[in-house]
């Protein structure tokens, strides 16, 4: 009898499977005050005026993994390992300076704020050790540059669009004391980013 119906009833489970799961990525929320500073930036260097889909003010982040379209079992199984990991981390600053640009002014893919911070880089590491023992997270094949996304570029850009983006400066700092996992639904009118856990830091 089983056999007769699997043909369908399997797409049917399969379907109802990836309903319900959920792109979602780890990152570091940036308080509000930094997210009003960097919305001043894209004025004050006319950014909207390159081809570029800017990020909205309440997405702005530090990126450190997008880790692919989960299950709520797999969900549980990350919030456990990475609270683990991250149990004796102490909380550290992190530096804002100048720009980035993914992979670069000939080629321009992503615009971005470059971050530093050491203390960063080694609570990402030390995650995507973790990450490697996952058959359902893809492992890290490049090196880890932090960086806040200001916007992705539609087009290649003129002589004056890269002269324009040369020519930003800002530095800034904050610290950090706590890490988030975020859903990531998408929208017609682009990417609607919600915390689903907090890892806070001592």
């Amino acid at each position: 009898m089983l056999d007769k119906y699997s043909n369908i009833i399997l797409p049917y489970f399969h379907v109802l499977i990836i309903k319900h799961m959920k792109r979602i990525f780890l990152g570091i929320d940036l308080p509000e005050e930094l997210k009003l500073k960097i919305e001043s930036l894209k004025l004050k260097y006319q950014l909207k005026s390159l081809p570029i889909k800017l990020v909205e003010p309440a997405n702005s982040h530090i990126a450190v993994k997008f880790l692919d379209t989960l299950t709520e079992g797999q969900i549980d199984k990350l919030n456990q390992n990475i609270a683990v990991e991250l149990k004796n981390f102490k909380s550290f600053e992190v530096k804002i300076e100048n720009y980035l640009v993914f992979p670069n002014l000939d080629w321009p893919k992503v615009l971005a704020l470059k971050v530093i911070s050491s203390n960063l880089t080694g609570l990402a590491t030390k995650l995507f050790h973790c990450f490697d023992g996952y058959n359902f997270i893809k492992p890290e094949d490049r090196a880890y540059t932090p960086h806040i996304t200001l916007g992705r570029f539609k087009d290649k850009l003129s002589d004056f669009e890269k002269e324009k983006i040369s020519n930003i400066r800002y530095e800034d700092e904050f610290k950090v004391d706590s890490i988030q996992l975020f859903e990531s639904k998408l929208t017609g009118e682009g990417p609607i980013y919600s915390i689903i856990n907090e890892f806070k830091l001592q």
